[in-house]
């Protein structure tokens, strides 16, 4: 596979997430194409993007002209003159987490745009490999997944599976840094990354809390802020993200295989620096070496 630079992207799905992408890419010089089956929302999008203040960092004024609506999946296909007209490089499906949707819509965007087109998911827990198999040519495919509020996030997530050809990392690295964004590309699939996966356990723990009527979700927000000095807390965070993809993450959650590693394992990992009496920040060495920062 080829390594050029992606100069052009279809982004399908123009709800909260995908219009935040299509807006950060436009941003740094990248020309956009956002397709919904609703093309209302398509358009509703484009008009949220006028309504942004002009320091989201964009490169040029007329940022917003580098995005468009592109024409209704179904009026595509592979041998079309309107695809060929698209000239994408990219397509990044972001619809809502629901398996037998992206089945649908992986499978339908592989066939309109044939190789060389690269396709990468915005999905938050499914890992590539639940998701390569809807895919033709499947060495293409790998999983480009954004952080919430998209536009002033730092990171982006890089992972593939075994069917993934590893150009294609390499060419989403490159975008991510050409669009501001840090790649951090995991050494192998895991259900909702590195953060996601942090971060759902909060989010569980403050949910259980609530249901168990323990505290109110204000006290428990109050609780992590004081204590974290954090901005927000586990139910602001929430808010945030949105709580409709929160609920649809929990749902997929109960249907998914999370890795089972054991406590001796859990063990074994502190047990290196333990055994060794580094113990953190109080003999000065642990996970990091904290002597090496000192006058």
């Amino acid at each position: 596979m080829a390594t050029e630079p992606v100069e052009s992207v279809l982004i399908v799905g123009a709800g909260w997430v995908g219009r935040q992408i299509a807006a950060r890419m436009a941003q740094k010089q990248l020309h956009v194409w956002l397709l919904d089956r609703q093309q209302g929302v398509s358009e509703e999008a484009i008009a949220w993007m006028r309504q942004l203040p002009e320091a989201q960092g964009a490169e040029t004024d007329d940022w917003q002209s580098r995005v468009a609506v592109a024409p209704p999946l179904s009026e595509l296909s592979a041998d079309s003159g309107r695809v060929a007209d698209l000239q994408v490089d990219l397509v990044i499906e972001c619809v809502p987490e629901q398996l037998s949707l992206k089945k649908r819509v992986l499978r339908q965007l592989s066939e309109t745009f044939p190789p060389p087109t690269l396709i990468a998911s915005n999905s938050s827990y499914f890992v590539p490999s639940t998701l390569s198999q809807f895919v033709a040519h499947p060495e293409r495919f790998a999983h480009m997944h954004f952080h919430v509020p998209v536009l002033s996030d730092t990171v982006a997530d890089i992972v593939g599976c075994d069917a993934s050809d590893p150009t294609i990392l390499e060419q989403l690295c490159g975008l991510s840094k050409q669009i501001g964004l840090e790649p951090l590309v995991l050494r192998r699939e895991h259900p909702g990354y590195v953060f996601n996966w942090l971060l759902q356990s909060v989010l569980r723990s403050a949910l259980e809390l609530a249901a168990l009527d323990v505290a109110d979700p204000a006290d428990i927000d109050k609780s992590w802020r004081t204590i974290t000095g954090m901005p927000l807390g586990p139910f602001g965070m929430m808010d945030q993200i949105g709580l409709d993809v929160i609920e649809q993450v929990l749902s997929n959650a109960r249907w998914a295989e999370p890795p089972s590693v054991s406590t001796e394992r859990l063990m074994a990992v502190l047990g290196e620096h333990t055994k060794q009496g580094n113990c953190g920040v109080k003999t000065r060495r642990g996970f990091y070496d904290y002597a090496a920062s000192e006058p």
